[in-house]
């Protein structure tokens, strides 16, 4: 009876063992897919980029009405503060992404006007606000549960808000807007990490050539 009992108590031991160990793995094994990026579908994400292509071209050509009695004889490079972007990618797979990213940028410069006779009548600097938003496509070459390695290309379009404020003729102000292409392509992107991560991209477009960032993946 004693040997029976000894027996009984033995299996029920590795059973319930068993039983717990098959739990603590299932449970474990939804918790990695919880933090496993490949299985974050949407991904939202804020950044900040220098080296935007308007300081490499000339600048956007705006037809100021308070200035057409004048030329500028003079003008500084184009300046700015870099791009602040914000965005939303869906994963379809663990290759493709397809997303939407919205930016703000800020370039500016000092022009020196004169009449036409010759004489300088003063400064005027001219800032271009400009408001982007670009659908984009991702390619993951590389995409683990906490590194992925990509490239990525958008197009779409700018709301330039310009504005001019000048020391002739009467500090006059005026503004202008303009819709412009917007484009960006990114050469290589990594990002690391599992549900909140950073990443860092190298590309060439209307936003950044290098752009760092953060973004929080999370599931349906």
């Amino acid at each position: 009876m004693k040997s029976f009992l000894n027996l009984g108590t033995a299996i029920f031991l590795i059973l319930a063992l068993n039983g717990y160990g098959q739990d603590y793995t299932q449970t474990s094994d939804k918790s990695n897919l919880k933090k496993d990026q490949t299985q974050l579908f949407n991904d939202v994400n804020i950044s900040y980029g220098i080296g935007t292509i308007y300081l490499f071209t000339n600048e956007v050509d705006h037809n100021y009405e308070a200035y057409d009695s004048y030329y500028y004889t003079d003008q500084t490079d184009i300046n700015s503060s870099g791009t602040l972007m914000i965005g939303y990618n869906r994963m379809l797979n663990k290759v493709i992404m397809i997303g939407f990213q919205a930016s703000y940028l800020n370039c500016n410069y000092i022009r020196t006007y004169n009449d036409y006779n010759g004489n300088q009548v003063g400064k005027a600097t001219v800032n271009d606000n400009m408001l982007s938003g670009i659908a984009k496509f991702t390619f993951n070459y590389v995409n683990k549960p906490i590194v992925r390695v990509y490239s990525s290309a958008g197009m779409g379009i700018t709301v330039d808000l310009s504005k001019i404020e000048g020391e002739k003729p009467e500090t006059v102000e005026e503004k202008e807007r303009k819709l412009l292409f917007a484009g960006q392509v990114t050469f290589m992107g990594v990002r690391f990490g599992r549900a909140f991560g950073g990443f860092c991209e190298f590309g060439f477009g209307t936003n950044s050539i290098i752009n760092l960032g953060f973004n929080y993946q999370f599931g349906d």
